[in-house]
């Protein structure tokens, strides 16, 4: 009976042992694990800054190239915010969303522009752009298309010699004009004023800070 006894002790304490060295191991798993993880979330951070800088890059060469010559393009500054506002997005969607969110208003029966939309319409036609506000909402639904176009570079007036310049015929200037604005106003695009010019390449406004000026006032 005592031999029996305690050949029962040895087999609960090499259970317990093997118990031990199960949670030993997995325990040295979950570390292993916990420390991959923070491995990967350092390397996701160093990732996402590396994006940032080379943004920051992209736009800091826009802003100095317009100081010193004629930059005209309706999609390249609309690509870089875009990526500092949904980098896990395609242009497609970043814009889509950005577009749906700040600048039309979805209803029941029908989309219109937002309020803040038919505000820089009528600021616009202080200028010469007269476009309907239903055109201009189609334009904007319709703006990936068209500013993925090859030619998606406006004409420009030989009148001017620097500048980062968008527009075109309408509605295409107005819906650019909303859009642009908007994204200064979120501070996706700073430090950059932007010529907005009509179908004849003549400047005939200043978008600056989420704002609509004369051009020479900027």
């Amino acid at each position: 009976l005592k031999d029996l006894k305690t050949r029962e002790n040895i087999r609960i304490a090499e259970k317990d042992k093997f118990i031990a060295e199960k949670d030993k191991l997995i325990a040295e798993k979950d570390k292993f694990i916990e420390e991959k993880d923070i491995r990967i979330a350092e390397k996701e951070t160093q990732l996402k800054d590396l994006k940032r800088q080379l943004l920051q890059q992209e736009m800091q060469s826009l802003q100095e190239l317009s100081r010193v010559k004629v930059i005209a393009n309706n999609r390249a500054l609309i690509e870089i915010a875009m990526q500092q506002y949904k980098s896990d997005l395609s242009l497609t969607k970043g814009l889509e969303m950005f577009v749906n969110e700040h600048l039309l208003t979805v209803g029941r029966d029908k989309t219109t522009l937002s309020m803040y939309g038919r505000e820089v319409c009528n600021k616009l036609r202080n200028f010469g752009f007269a476009a309907k506000e239903d055109f201009v909402q189609k334009e904007l639904k319709n703006l990936m298309h068209e500013i993925s176009k090859p030619l998606h570079r406006p004409h420009v007036s030989g009148k001017i010699y620097t500048g980062y310049v968008v527009g075109g015929e309408p509605p295409l200037a107005e819906a650019l004009a909303i859009v642009i604005s908007k994204l200064q106003e979120c501070k996706f695009v700073k430090n950059l004023d932007v010529l907005l010019v009509d179908g004849e390449g003549k400047c005939k406004c200043v978008l600056s800070n989420g704002d609509i000026v004369e051009y020479g006032e900027a």
